[in-house]
């Protein structure tokens, strides 16, 4: 199974960077500004930049998983077998007080590389129960966060407990 991230959520992030370019960048077709104004500006398209490059990658990115690990396919593409997996977190970034809105943010790490994953990934629930699996299968320790976090998308990650009643 894989997902990509929808065309609409993408282009929500390109006009965000392309108006933080425009903003930060702006200035200087103008006039020139103040050293003391140009060095905040300049940092500022720097991130706006950085953010419109992964903007552009994720349009490119397809994630998949199987019984062998997890995939990113696309430019700087990786993986990840279930094997390898030493951590996981699962973050929950709220856009208001009442955490009403926002995202998550799934992030698997081993063998020296890095996946992460947002929520606005069409089949980002599949993975999280492939990731939760991995995690329950190899008895990985997570954070109470991430395990809450887990559990509110329906997939647990502690491994079952004995029935005290088996031997």
């Amino acid at each position: 199974m894989s997902g990509r991230y929808p065309p609409e959520a993408l282009k929500a992030d390109g006009l965000r960077a392309g108006a933080g370019l425009a903003l930060t960048l702006g200035p200087f077709l103008i006039a020139q500004p103040h050293p003391l104004i140009a060095a905040p500006l300049l940092a500022g398209a720097a991130l706006f930049g950085v953010f419109a490059l992964r903007t552009g990658q994720r349009r490119f990115q397809r994630i998949a998983v199987d019984a062998t690990g997890i995939r990113q396919h696309g430019p700087l593409g990786r993986a990840i077998r279930w094997d390898q997996v030493e951590t996981v977190g699962l973050s929950y970034y709220s856009t208001r007080r009442d955490r009403q809105g926002g995202w998550m943010q799934l992030t698997v790490r081993g063998a020296g590389r890095r996946i992460a994953v947002e929520s606005t990934l069409d089949g980002f629930d599949r993975v999280a129960a492939a990731v939760a699996a991995a995690v329950r299968g190899r008895g990985l320790p997570v954070s109470e966060a991430t395990r809450d976090n887990f559990v509110s998308l329906g997939h647990a990650v502690d491994p079952p407990r004995p029935s005290p009643f088996q031997r």
